[in-house]
């Protein structure tokens, strides 16, 4: 890509999506004046080895050619793991990433995070400069956890996104009043090349079953879950079947359902590296995505227009933590939650009619609130379970607004999209 004459830019990208969001965010012009352009990726699964280098991905050529150069974080601070890694007290590896970046400083940093590993970490390896933050999961809608040192918040100056929850406005905006750029999803599948998907080794799909790593459930349940997705995709009809690893790698499930899928009468194809859930739809050009809660479900609907299930997010959402619970319950909310019933017919509950913004101002507030309760429990007290908590936290919001039956309204929707009830 041509280099412009003002202020170099890194771009830091722990995922495809990552990646490909800024790539559509340079097309887009909103990076039309900066200098040396260079992409730093991050792998972040526990073991970077068996998710895969993102560079070598099918697909990662698209997005890579819109930046001067493409460097690795983990190549740079190996043996470290980005996650852990901390430069305050390696100097070593901290001039090394100084070097494989290769910018003047000061220059600018695009990256999806401003508190989570190893975002922060870069912030302090290179503290001069502004910052963009992009929203390239749906958990992103949600304040940052910590709350942002001061210094941190003077270099704020933008916020990138696709519309991945039905016009609502990530927190970082709300709190911090940065300018929001909303990247079209024609910009995003333009960046996908639509035939790197081919690796896969078959020219079209039914529908992309999306794996998931659920570290909150047990491998039985994880098991059970992956099962129930096979289900789904028989009893909505379809055939031909693309299972898609996570990008941590295959899990250990994965390989035990060409028997189910057998019995079902699909023709399963279980990917043994991971494929990025938009490459496989550019290129596959399925019906549907199937899964639990992935970012992959949300793109498939609101980027590329395709029917979008949720399967068996009612009993994991109450066990995730702070940080995941609000992409989920958007996932929750705007795509139709499905399961199939011992007869083998299929069960569907059509999206709920929430207001998003109090949805996630509720649910980070409850999150805060059982934060507190576990902090102040003895250690040897019960943790309270995370349904009760939050049916508990929601019915005190109810209760607080009695008095204004529009809040009453707007509070018991919430009640229903963060409280999900098994069917």
């Amino acid at each position: 890509m041509p280099t412009g004459t003002g202020m170099d830019q890194l771009f830091v990208a722990p995922s495809f999506t990552a990646a490909a969001l800024m790539a559509a965010a340079v097309d887009e012009g909103l990076y039309a004046d900066a200098g040396t352009t260079v992409l730093l990726t991050v792998g972040t699964a526990p073991i970077p080895e068996l998710g895969g280098d993102l560079a070598t991905q099918p697909g990662f050529d698209g997005p890579a050619r819109r930046f001067d150069r493409v460097v690795s974080l983990n190549e740079a601070i190996y043996p470290q793991h980005p996650s852990s890694w901390d430069p305050d007290t390696d100097d070593g590896r901290r001039q090394a990433v100084a070097a494989a970046v290769g910018l003047r400083e000061p220059f600018g940093i695009t990256l999806p995070s401003v508190s989570a590993a190893p975002s922060d970490a870069l912030l302090r390896v290179f503290p001069e400069g502004p910052v963009d933050v992009v929203v390239d999961a749906a958990a992103g809608y949600g304040p940052p956890r910590p709350a942002l040192p001061s210094q941190v918040m003077a270099r704020l100056r933008r916020l990138v996104s696709l519309d991945l929850a039905g016009g609502l406005r990530p927190a970082l905006v709300r709190e911090h009043a940065l300018e929001h750029a909303v990247v079209p999803p024609a910009a995003f599948r333009a960046v996908v090349p639509d035939d790197a998907g081919r690796a896969v080794g078959q020219e079209s799909a039914d529908a992309i079953v999306l794996g998931q790593d659920l570290s909150p459930l047990s491998p039985d349940e994880e098991q059970r879950l992956h099962e129930a997705f096979l289900r789904v995709a028989a009893a909505l009809g379809h055939r031909r079947v693309v299972l898609a690893p996570p990008p941590s790698g295959p899990s250990a499930s994965a390989h035990r359902l060409p028997a189910l899928a057998e019995e079902l009468g699909l023709r399963l194809r279980v990917l043994d590296d991971p494929v990025p859930a938009e490459v496989l739809y550019a290129a596959l050009r399925p019906a549907a995505a199937i899964g639990c809660c992935s970012t992959g479900l949300v793109t498939a609907s609101e980027v590329y227009g395709m029917d979008a299930y949720a399967v068996g997010i009612d009993e994991v959402l109450e066990r995730f933590g702070p940080d995941d619970r609000l992409g989920a319950a958007l996932v929750g909310t705007r795509l139709p939650r499905v399961d199939v019933a011992p007869d083998g017919t299929l069960v569907r509950q059509a999206p709920l009619d929430v207001d998003l913004p109090l949805l996630a101002e509720e649910t980070a507030r409850t999150d805060v609130t059982a934060s507190r309760d576990r902090s102040a429990q003895a250690p040897a007290a019960s943790p309270v379970p995370a349904r009760t908590r939050l049916r508990r936290d929601v019915a005190r919001a109810v209760r607080a607004a009695s008095r204004r039956s529009r809040v009453v309204r707007r509070a018991t929707a919430v009640a229903q999209a963060v409280v999900f009830h098994p069917r």
